[in-house]
């Protein structure tokens, strides 16, 4: 245990999660329209997957006493944050150590290193997928977020046929697909709460399939597509009104890992 340097004049703690008590604010920093890529969870391999955050964004730097480690500060990090009504969708621990926490648009990690550690949070304005209607705009979400709901595609009630109204924002996709040879894509299908869960994902999985169909059918390689149907388990709305069941029928778009000399 060794004797810490007063804290950095001008800094301010986080009131969600204060200094521990062996600690200092070493140093801070704010940022106003601040863009961050947060882990939100993890994939089947156990990788981290990341989200795109944009927004006004706040960090503090802390210096531990010596025997501080990692694992105990993010463990108090996620005992504090749960405590004042924080979700933890990721966390890792290691050598370092790294915790993500929301509540509402407030986006809080922590990451941990040695006996140090940094708290960033962060003001998150969700991006304006709305705009989301030519092939440039889409191709922008994609490399910026990494999905894009695809606003305009329907399907008749209850079917996995397409509309013929969704024909003009495929065809922007399709653009944008032959504009990005060495691009993938999954194609995700999902649905409202109405009917059998089982039914919702089958439902979902032949809408998406239909669509991965249309863009074969119109000169795209299969192999840079993969269609996938998550039912209702991806909620962007409250399904207790039409509209946003509306919101919650939907086709997303999700940029994948190319592969190297992938054409069309």
């Amino acid at each position: 245990m060794s004797n810490l340097a007063p804290d950095q004049p001008g800094c301010t703690d986080s009131k969600f999660f204060p200094k521990l008590l062996a600690c200092r604010i070493d140093n801070c920093e704010k940022k106003d329209s601040d863009h961050r890529d947060i882990p939100v969870g993890e994939d089947e391999k156990g990788d981290a997957i990341s989200a795109a955050m944009d927004g006004n964004s706040r960090s503090v730097m802390y210096e531990c006493w010596t025997g501080t480690t990692p694992a105990s500060i993010v463990d108090k990090a996620e005992i504090a944050l749960k405590a004042a009504g924080f979700d933890v969708p990721y966390r890792f621990t290691d050598a370092e150590a790294t915790l993500t926490a929301h509540k509402d648009d407030l986006w809080i990690t922590v990451d941990a290193a040695s006996r140090f550690y940094t708290l960033t949070e962060i003001d998150a304005v969700g991006p304006d997928f709305e705009s989301a209607t030519d092939a440039d705009s889409i191709a922008e979400m994609l490399e910026h977020y990494g999905h894009v709901p695809l606003n305009g595609v329907g399907f008749i009630a209850g079917r996995p046929d397409l509309m013929p109204t969704s024909v003009t924002i495929l065809s922007e996709v399709l653009s944008l697909l032959r504009d990005h040879p060495g691009w993938r894509l999954r194609i995700e299908g999902h649905t409202d709460n109405v009917g059998s869960k089982t039914g919702n994902l089958n439902l979902s999985f032949f809408r998406a399939t239909s669509v991965v169909n249309w863009f074969v059918a119109n000169g795209i390689k299969r192999t840079r597509l993969e269609p996938k149907g998550l039912g209702d388990t991806h909620p962007v709305a409250d399904n207790a009104t039409e509209a946003g069941r509306n919101r919650n029928r939907r086709i997303e778009l999700v940029k994948l890992a190319g592969l190297p000399g992938q054409g069309q």
